[in-house]
């Protein structure tokens, strides 16, 4: 049975193989030879982690065999011809040549792809299945949003895709066009990736980090700049994906986390209600403030002029309050019934502002928004006919209801703003892990009582979605990769339900992995990942800092559970050892090298948290002061074991206090904080360590 993820529309098998072979030459007809190199080029590129299969243009060679490509689609039946024409393909593998038609330049290029997934190696040449298949997507617009720099200055300043060079970019562009995945929504929260003369203040450049230095086991000040400040690659980047006809926008916020500007001027802040005890100040700008007018379209023509193909804009989720300035009051806060309300009226004006600035610059641009997330999330059919008005009718959605809400929902906003506007829906499963300190939180079954948890963004949580947005026909998705190590089954998932798939989950599951692994060991693969039980540090019960994304609190219920997870521990370690070594044998599969490293590292925190949490339960129970002290201090040899294995991995682990909110990715630093006051009441520590500064909007769930 031929395996191919995404799944292609029709597929027929035929009993079967090609002739051995060990080059692919291409028959480009009558094209121009400028067209020629370019697509031969482009072919060459797509086996990009195949590089021993050679592909030219001279169809002589008796050890290779001949794909004859046809630039034209005619005749063939699609159900959407539209889409179908645009990035659609038809294939028929005989036994002596391949047929390839397409119609435009990304059919091409999808056909390449799917030829590449269906090459069998025997010996040292190669083999593909006798079939033919008609293919094209369900969905145009098919993204995913990874970080360029993600909260830099506010919680993180570089892990995971933050730290990546140009070179780490192309695999993860090869990786995404594997999938069919065509646009990236590149997130730039906090100091700006690139230079910008205006505001130097804002640009990731020279940013003080202290690293641990496994060396002299001390920890060293250095000063940080993003990749991109130091090589400058990003224009060049953009200028690949093209050729690939793969869009690059631009994921910022739209009065939010813009730069580090208010890190570096907190004076032009919105101000607070009196008395408040709201932490996030730092959120957004007053825009009451004509310097932060003048300084927000200034970034927003900076990243216009970079190349970018559109902007995807962020409302902060943040909606308790607004500004309490004179001036903002009287605008906006007068004539709204909540603060929430304000904020809306406030940023559509700014909305517009920015629209005509990109306007300027890039007539062309796609202009999104993400925005009118706040509670309540049923919203009134007449406040969403209002944002349909408060904006320009070609500014696109990049997040439409799903989780929390009834399906009903997301036919209300199909209905205001209309398909051709929706390009995304709330599936950020991944964004959610990606707060979890790098523990490992896909599937349902990873998480201790599921069905108890208030936030459910999980895989199977994003593929309803993206199903049920190919059903209704919308004109794209948006899948959040905020991490990539370890996650990739939530960019399969994206990539596959995108293109139109309505495949049972757990058979994708299975289907994908067997698809990238090999069937035997994509088998193993899955079987780890599902058996991963991960309990969150903040899960204990003496853990009392408000942390939104795992609010399940462990209780002695769940120790039979955690008591499987400790006995299958030691074997999942094994497994995923063994899994180690089968990647190091397939240059296919290397790419996948330091996924596994990431895994492993989750369990074997796992493994430790684990004896962290049933010491925590214990310490509920004592009844002696001497039984509580000896447990705190169990607690907190655990929890530097826990940090231990972070320290060994990863390179941004300390609380950044820049916006004057000292947060983490790891809750650590606040584990310690608490046992200190606890132990020591005397003299207390009252400086919370908010565990992901991310998280401070979302406190509502």
């Amino acid at each position: 049975m031929i395996n191919l993820s995404p799944e292609p529309k029709t597929l027929r098998e035929q009993d079967g193989y090609t002739k051995a072979f060990h080059a692919l030459a291409i028959d480009f007809g009558n094209l121009s030879e400028a067209e020629k190199s370019d697509l031969l080029e482009i072919a060459q590129m797509r086996f990009w982690n195949c590089k021993d299969v050679k592909i030219f243009a001279d169809t002589s060679n008796e050890e290779s065999i001949t794909i004859n490509s046809i630039q034209s689609l005619s005749g063939i039946k699609a159900s959407n011809r539209d889409l179908f024409i645009k990035q659609g393909y038809f294939l028929k593998i005989e036994k002596n040549r391949i047929v390839l038609r397409y119609q435009e330049k990304s059919g091409f290029i999808y056909a390449i792809t799917t030829i590449k997934q269906l090459l069998i190696k025997k010996d040292e040449m190669y083999l593909l299945p006798l079939c033919e298949i008609t293919d094209w997507p369900s969905i145009e617009h098919r993204a995913v949003a990874p970080t360029f720099s993600w909260y830099a200055g506010y919680g993180r300043l570089g892990f995971d895709m933050q730290l990546w060079c140009y070179e780490e970019w192309v695999k993860y562009l090869n990786s995404c066009i594997d999938c069919k995945i065509n646009q990236m929504n590149m997130v730039m929260y906090g100091y700006w990736p690139f230079d910008f003369e205006e505001y130097p203040e804002t640009v990731f450049k020279d940013i003080p980090v202290k690293i641990w230095n496994k060396e002299n086991s001390q920890w060293l000040t250095i000063h940080y700049s993003h990749p991109n400040i130091e090589q400058n690659f990003l224009a060049d980047f953009i200028t690949l994906a093209h050729r690939f006809d793969f869009k690059i926008f631009a994921y910022v916020g739209l009065n939010s986390y813009n730069g580090a500007y208010s890190i570096k001027h907190p004076e032009k802040r919105m101000i607070k209600p009196a008395g408040s005890n709201f932490m996030n100040d730092f959120d957004s700008l007053c825009l009451s403030n004509e310097d932060n007018i003048t300084y927000i379209l200034a970034s927003m023509r900076k990243i216009a002029q970079l190349g970018f193909d559109g902007f995807t804009l962020e409302e902060s989720e943040e909606g308790f309050w607004f500004c309490n300035c004179e001036k903002c009051t009287e605008r906006w806060g007068k004539t709204s019934a909540s603060p929430g309300e304000a904020k809306h009226k406030a940023n559509m004006w700014l909305l517009n502002l920015i629209y005509k600035e990109i306007r300027k610059i890039n007539p062309q641009a796609i202009i999104g928004i993400r925005a009118f997330r706040q509670p309540p999330l049923e919203k009134d059919p007449v406040f969403l006919e209002e944002c349909v008005r408060s904006m320009p009718d070609d500014v696109v959605l990049f997040w439409a209801p799903a989780l929390y809400v009834p399906p009903t929902e997301f036919k209300k906003w199909i209905k205001a703003f209309g398909k051709e506007r929706i390009w995304g829906r709330d599936s950020e499963a991944n964004s959610i892990t990606s707060t979890m300190g790098r523990l490992f939180r896909m599937f349902e079954s990873n998480i201790i009582r599921y069905e108890d948890e208030s936030n459910v963004q999980v895989i199977e949580r994003d593929i309803e979605q993206h199903i049920t947005s190919a059903e209704e026909g919308v004109s794209g998705i948006n899948g959040f990769m905020f991490e990539w190590y370890g996650l990739f089954m939530f960019q399969w998932a994206h990539g596959n339900y995108g293109w139109g798939s309505r495949m049972d989950k757990e058979t994708f599951f299975r289907r994908s992995c067997e698809a990238n692994f090999g069937k035997e060991l994509g088998q193993r693969v899955l079987l780890v990942l599902k058996s991963i039980l991960t309990i969150h540090e903040s899960q204990m019960p003496l853990y009392t800092t408000p942390f939104p994304f795992q609010k399940n609190k462990i209780t002695e219920a769940d120790i039979p559970l955690i008591m499987q997870a400790k006995l299958r521990h030691p074997g999942l370690l094994e497994e995923i050892h063994a899994i180690q070594r089968e990647l190091e044998k397939d240059a296919r599969l290397t790419e996948y090298i330091p996924h596994f490293a990431r895994i492993e590292n989750a369990e074997r925190r796992n493994g430790v948290i684990y004896d962290m949490v049933l010491a925590s339960l214990e310490y509920e129970k004592a009844t002696t002061a001497e039984e509580k002290e000896r447990l705190l201090d169990e607690i907190l040899y655990y929890n530097e074991k826990d940090f231990d294995l972070v320290k060994d991995m990863f390179f941004d682990i300390n609380p950044v206090s820049e916006s004057g909110v000292k947060s983490c990715m790891y809750p650590y630093h606040e584990i310690k904080r608490i046992i200190h006051n606890i132990q020591h009441p005397e003299n207390p520590d009252n400086e919370i360590i908010c565990s992901g500064i991310e998280a401070l909007g979302w406190l509502w769930l």
